[in-house]
């Protein structure tokens, strides 16, 4: 399940997990019209056409996830990767913001991803009784998986993101508290909980940054580019497969974090 997976970033690594061979993935998003969209360009981009099966789309805001908590438990059933992907950023200055476009940030970046952990947790939890109850092979289910998407501004100060920083931030918490309390509350049920820390990426999050502003920041990243969405994709399949990642914060900005 990945949330935000309309576009950018989610978008990319939906596709990528799709790629890789995931027998089904689900899309998270407020928009059924552009849900369906990005349904149809995965279609596309695969070069054949994804099925209801493969592809299914969840309209709802992980911000107001407590309002259809129950329908999202329901989805994450049989759910073994969840990817909190889902993200805005109204900037301004902190005197000059309105209250709700704090709280909107704020809901949206952070709460909205301790929401659907939550549900991922008490879906995987029922998941396993379920299973021991129906067959008990005495083999180890392969582990669950938390990806968050945090931000460089997580750890690098910006003018103008003060609530995005901040959310950003709160979801490095999150990853490392899931960490150490998956295991000691989960019994055999192996969470892991990881985070990626994208830079400045090709994405309609910085498609509004004026010309002279790219060249700026350009200026002063290592490699002299912003990255593309599928090179953080590339991060989350690691992430997925590689069973001894747990706690594991990987930075990919192109050197930015070192300035």
């Amino acid at each position: 399940m990945i949330t935000g997976g309309t576009s950018g970033i989610g978008f990319a690594i939906a596709e990528r997990f799709l790629q890789e061979g995931a027998s089904r993935i689900i899309l998270v998003g407020r928009s059924q019209e552009r849900l369906q969209k990005a349904a149809e360009k995965i279609s596309v981009s695969n070069g054949t056409e994804t099925s209801s099966d493969q592809v299914r789309l969840v309209v709802g805001d992980v911000g107001e996830a407590g309002t259809w908590m129950r329908e999202l438990e329901k989805e994450m059933a049989d759910v073994d990767i969840l990817v909190n992907a889902a993200g805005i950023s109204i900037s301004n200055i902190l005197p000059k913001l309105e209250l709700d476009d704090i709280s909107q940030v704020l809901r949206t970046n952070l709460e909205g991803a301790i929401l659907t952990s939550r549900a991922f947790l008490r879906a995987a939890i029922r998941s396993r009784v379920r299973d021991r109850k129906s067959t008990d092979t005495g083999q180890k289910p392969p582990s669950k998986c938390i990806i968050n998407v945090s931000s460089l501004l997580a750890l690098k100060a910006g003018a103008g993101a003060v609530p995005y920083s901040a959310s950003k931030a709160g979801l490095l918490g999150l990853t490392r508290s899931l960490a150490v309390e998956s295991s000691t509350s989960m019994r055999d049920l192996v969470v892991r909980s990881n985070a990626i820390l994208p830079g400045y990426i090709e994405t309609p999050m910085t498609e509004d940054f004026s010309p002279g502003e790219v060249e700026r920041l350009k200026a002063l990243i290592p490699l002299h580019r912003f990255g593309d969405p599928r090179e953080i994709a590339d991060a989350a399949v690691f992430l997925a497969q590689n069973e001894y990642a747990n706690n594991c914060v990987l930075n990919l900005d192109g050197g930015l974090s070192a300035v």
